[in-house]
């Protein structure tokens, strides 16, 4: 019986590592992606990234810079909250005692929280898809699908031949 909790005790340990690293690296990558906004006028790094790469007009910047403020701003705020629930979790993991249903609660709203990151992405990308013209929008894609890193290996199963990336290439 004390062998079975110190196993469910160990796959939970695993579990918390697995999401701590990835929202760890997930927060880096934000982090580096973009400059905190002091004022609304403020431009971000990756719009700057991505005006060079999409040769975008300074009226298409300016609309998308627009349209991202409020983005980033939410993502920041998800941001500090993802963080703030990581902290708590390793708090709880360090206890004498720790309750593996409080963690699970925990590691729930860090999924949660990861949720509202990516869908604020999205939206990111579909303020840039709605303002580009067709050509910008083909370069969009190949950007994506770079910084996925699909043209060499699949990010979620770590495969070079993955069927799913061939089929995003497929339908493209």
């Amino acid at each position: 019986m004390e062998a079975q909790k110190k196993s469910r005790i160990t796959k939970w340990l695993n579990i918390f590592l697995l999401v701590i690293n990835i929202s760890a690296i997930a927060t880096i990558l934000i982090s580096k992606g973009s400059t905190p906004a002091v004022q609304a006028s403020d431009q971000f790094s990756s719009d700057e990234f991505l005006r060079e790469k999409l040769n975008l007009t300074d009226a298409q910047f300016k609309e998308i810079s627009a349209l991202d403020a409020k983005i980033f701003r939410v993502y920041q705020s998800i941001i500090d909250m993802q963080c703030e629930e990581q902290f708590k979790l390793l708090n709880e993991l360090t206890r004498e005692e720790p309750s593996v249903s409080y963690m699970d609660s925990l590691a729930t709203n860090i999924g949660r929280l990861h949720t509202g990151l990516k869908r604020q992405t999205i939206k990111h990308f579909m303020n840039i898809k709605s303002i580009v013209d067709d050509e910008q929008e083909l370069l969009l894609d190949q950007i994506l699908i770079e910084m996925m890193e699909m043209n060499e290996q699949c990010q979620f199963c770590n495969k070079t031949d993955c069927d799913r990336r061939q089929r995003l290439s497929a339908e493209k």
